[in-house]
């Protein structure tokens, strides 16, 4: 071997010249496996602790062909046919005379216990489930419960020559390198869509049918998909099997505790060429690249609302409807959206663990706090092109926007009142209504508007955070903290006349 020594295989003494290898010191059960095969073979040998991926395959298929003879002459004997003597244990046998020979033929065998064996034409299968030790899946399906065990394993011998993906499953990359070829057969003859695997069109053709057949019991929830069901349903039951042995997170799916081991890593290989954005994974990586294309083909036949994503136009259609049938049990909130009606709910919570480290703001919302944290900021990168307006916000300077049109397409049906904002218009509706549900528990002063009862708390305390500078003056507001500031100019413009 010579110089090659730390390159070449422990078992076939091959050469390996790509990473296609495994350390024998970490695969804990491909050792066990081998010392079963080979009980004689000395692993503590450490002059080379290498094993290439074509001997770890060769000592799983062996190991499994050991394990399936074992398990087939279990159960030949305990169907109990002594060929020798005329007798079958519940069975007939027939003998013939043929060639100086007694050929025996069994009839209408039966076997004692039938939850352990099935009988066909062809041979007796034994159809008692297989137990995974690891995580507890069954299977009586041998090639099935292999090929989980598989799922346990850090081996991945399947390699993709042309971007480095590697699987357990010869079939998973063949699926996988469809992927790079620009030909996709497969074409939906609704719409365009086209894909290189046939069972992904088949999935697709659901979407263009209204039948959904799987029906959770629980809820009534509804689904096109079995699987979808199947997912739908654990998030009925509290148990979280998979859990994250760094924070303790659990989860219900074992694709969510993978997608959430990604936060623990602080590389984030995913990176826009376009700004910079980059992240851990890639479904997040393909949504936002969207965000810098002009083009969004998805649009509301309603109002003319266009968008790049299917969710979201679902989302904009709720809008056009007044059912919401999401409510608040606390204060009769209802929303449209889930996500809408948990964020409302954490306004009836005191504990606000988002804090800001500067000046000891807190809210429930991590959103929020990220909106707070930019008035620490001097920076105003977003910039109106027609006044040079800036913002540290986007949405700021979309609403700013608005201000330079003459178009108000938000029109109050009782006054004629129009604004160029949604939330100006509920804002405004608000004065047609002699209703006042924002209340102050001090003083019982009421208010329509959630904004003024906040300025309105502030009295109640003894805290003036604006201080002038030339005085001694101090308020709790902001605005009241610029009214004053003007005292001061006018002060100078008198003086100096």
């Amino acid at each position: 071997m010579g110089e090659n020594t730390s390159n070449t295989c422990r078992i076939c003494l091959q050469v390996i010249e790509t990473e296609q290898y495994s350390f024998l010191s970490n695969e804990l059960k491909l050792r066990s496996k081998l010392l079963e095969l080979l009980p004689d073979i000395d692993l503590n040998i450490t002059l080379n602790p290498l094993i290439c991926n074509r001997c770890v395959i060769m000592i799983e298929e062996i190991h499994e062909f050991k394990q399936l003879c074992l398990q087939t002459e279990t159960t030949v004997r305990n169907l109990q046919i002594p060929i020798n003597d005329v007798y079958v244990k519940k069975g007939i046998v027939k003998e013939e005379l043929v060639d100086d020979n007694i050929k025996v033929e069994l009839l209408d065998l039966q076997v004692v216990n039938d939850d352990c064996v099935e009988i066909n034409t062809d041979r007796p299968v034994c159809i008692e489930k297989c137990r995974c030790d690891e995580c507890g899946f069954q299977s009586a399906d041998k090639s099935a419960f292999n090929k989980h065990m598989m799922t346990h394993s850090l081996v991945k011998p399947f390699f993709c020559e042309t971007c480095g993906f590697s699987t357990q499953h010869k079939s998973a990359l063949k699926r996988h390198t469809l992927i790079h070829s620009l030909i996709k057969p497969f074409v939906c003859k609704t719409c365009i869509f086209s894909t290189h695997d046939k069972s992904t069109l088949t999935k697709h053709l659901l979407t263009h049918s209204l039948i959904k057949p799987f029906v959770c019991k629980t809820c009534g929830f509804c689904t096109r998909h079995k699987s979808a069901l199947k997912r739908h349903i654990l998030t009925h039951s509290s148990i979280k099997p998979f859990v994250c042995k760094t924070c303790g997170f659990s989860t219900q799916f074992k694709w969510g505790l993978k997608s959430h081991m990604l936060i623990h890593n602080l590389v984030k290989p995913l990176v826009c060429e376009t700004c910079g954005f980059s992240t851990h994974h890639k479904s997040g990586f393909k949504y936002h690249v969207l965000t810098h294309s002009s083009v969004k083909p998805i649009v509301c036949e309603t109002c003319g609302f266009s968008t790049q994503f299917k969710s979201r136009l679902k989302s904009h259609m709720l809008t056009h409807s007044s059912v919401k049938p999401l409510v608040c049990e606390t204060c009769g909130f209802s929303a449209q959206h889930k996500s809408g009606l948990q964020y409302h709910v954490l306004t009836h919570s005191l504990v606000k663990q988002f804090v800001c480290e500067t000046c000891r703001f807190s809210t429930q919302h991590k959103s929020t706090l990220k909106k707070h944290m930019l008035t620490h900021s001097s920076v105003k990168s977003f910039v109106c092109e027609t006044c040079g307006f800036s913002t540290q916000r986007k949405s700021s300077l979309k609403y700013h926007v608005l201000t330079h049109t003459s178009v108000k397409p938000f029109v109050c049906e009782t006054c004629g009142f129009s604004t160029q904002h949604k939330s100006g218009l509920k804002s405004h509706m608000l004065t047609h209504s002699s209703v006042k549900p924002f209340v102050c528990q001090t003083c019982g002063f009421s208010t329509r508007h959630k904004q003024t009862l906040n300025i309105h708390m502030v009295t109640h305390g003894s805290v003036k955070p604006f201080v002038c500078e030339t005085c001694e003056f101090s308020t709790q507001h902001k605005s009241s903290l610029r009214r004053h500031m003007l005292t001061h100019t006018m002060v100078k413009q008198f003086g100096s006349t």
